[in-house]
């Protein structure tokens, strides 16, 4: 399945940040703009549509900035703000996802193995990122399925 990675390590990562994603974003299409929307009752909350796409944000960074070395402009703030729509989450997935692809195929072991220059972590390695990613998106993921469910039964109890 990775064979068509330069690095297997790479293909092993990028399966399971990929599905990960994809889990998030079929959501985002299956879901109610009011579901996307809602808001849990807690300080500094965020929609799903926020996560998703502070998510693809930080995907971005990591992978295309930091691994891939492309220059992208990262703005935290802006990319936990409300102006997002789920056409424009998704669309901005489609666009974004074969590039993500097309770097983590081209990935070389010593890319993993060796140190990069993290916007704010500092110098660490290839592999730290990618553990990073992982980890923030499936943790993403699980906060979106959640606030989902809990934003079905608030809906419904309209």
């Amino acid at each position: 399945m990775t064979s068509e990675f330069a690095s297997d390590e790479a293909g092993q990562f990028w399966r399971y940040i990929e599905s990960t994603l994809d889990r998030l974003f079929e959501l985002v299409a299956a879901e109610p703009e009011d579901v996307l929307r809602w808001l849990p009752p807690a300080e500094s909350a965020n929609s799903i549509l926020v996560l998703a796409r502070h998510m693809l944000a930080n995907v971005e960074v990591n992978i295309l900035g930091t691994l891939g070395g492309e220059p992208i402009e990262y703005d935290r703030e802006a990319a936990f703000g409300d102006d997002i729509t789920n056409a424009d989450v998704l669309a901005h997935w489609s666009e974004v996802r074969p590039l993500l692809q097309q770097t983590m195929r081209a990935l070389p072991d010593d890319r993993i193995s060796g140190l990069v220059k993290h916007h704010w972590r500092g110098e660490i390695p290839g592999r730290e990122v990618l553990i990073v990613v992982a980890r923030h998106t499936a943790e993403h993921l699980a906060h979106a399925e959640l606030t989902r469910d809990m934003a079905l039964v608030a809906t419904q109890a309209r």
